[in-house]
């Protein structure tokens, strides 16, 4: 079961949610001001009967809109994070000048996202050794200019991307005692992030700070002895790496 935890750790991978920016609160709304919104007040057993592929498809085909928008954080101390965002493009600027549904925005923050209004909570995915931080930002770097352009929902978007960078780092220390991959589910690990994500909404439109964390039930944590061999291992991947061509530069601000 997922379990709160009180604060942000070292070399720890979050999805962040979040409102819209139109709902989030600000000094120019009182707090008290009613709001509508298809999240407020929304009952989070609904999470049960969530279809994945509705989930995903309906955004895509403009025939829904995303309640929450979903990002990446990476805590890498304190202090030090990287955040990842997608922000949904108008559609007469998706014609003239990008094809894609969404810009990439990545931001080196110094506050954590908990202190952010429109953020309703995060969920631990992964923790990594800290020996890992750099390997691991660069390929979140990476990962995020070469997928975002395909992306039609976020929460397939931040899924993926922490699917992606778990395989990663277990093929790097190529340790099959790790190999919990295969296990995820999607439709469990969203009905969670719902759950999670419904009963925190209405404190995020007030505008209580800071906001929850929690560990999902279907997170990873690399806990892994012998530095020694890991920095072997670390060598060898970076060595791969750089012998491989260089990624194209996708958007981010």
């Amino acid at each position: 079961m997922a379990r709160p935890v009180k604060d942000l750790e070292p070399g720890s991978v979050y999805i962040t949610i979040s409102i819209p920016r139109s709902l989030a609160p600000s000094a120019s709304m009182p707090t008290t001001t009613p709001t509508p919104t298809p999240i407020y007040g929304r009952n989070p057993n609904d999470s049960r009967e969530v279809d994945i592929a509705t989930y995903e498809t309906h955004c895509a085909q403009d025939l829904a809109q995303e309640e929450f928008n979903w990002g990446l954080y990476f805590h890498r101390a304190e202090r030090d994070g990287i955040w990842y965002n997608l922000r949904r493009q108008e559609e007469d600027i998706r014609h003239r000048l990008c094809p894609t549904l969404f810009s990439l925005h990545r931001h080196h923050v110094t506050a954590s996202p908990r202190l952010q209004c429109q953020v309703v909570g995060l969920i631990g995915v992964l923790r990594v050794p800290r020996i890992l931080c750099d390997e691991l930002t660069w390929y979140l770097d990476w990962l995020a200019r070469e997928s975002y352009g395909t992306a039609t929902r976020t929460f397939i978007w931040v899924t993926s991307m922490y699917l992606r960078t778990w395989h990663h780092i277990v093929r790097m220390l190529n340790n099959p005692n790790l190999a919990y991959g295969s296990q995820f589910d999607v439709n469990l690990f969203l009905r969670e992030a719902l759950n999670f994500s419904y009963e925190n909404a209405e404190y995020a439109v007030g505008g209580q700070l800071p906001r929850p964390i929690i560990k999902s039930a279907y997170g990873t944590v690399l806990e892994i002895p012998g530095q020694h061999v890991l920095k072997q291992s670390l060598v060898l991947a970076q060595q791969h790496a750089l012998a491989q061509p260089k990624p194209v530069s996708g958007s981010s601000s």
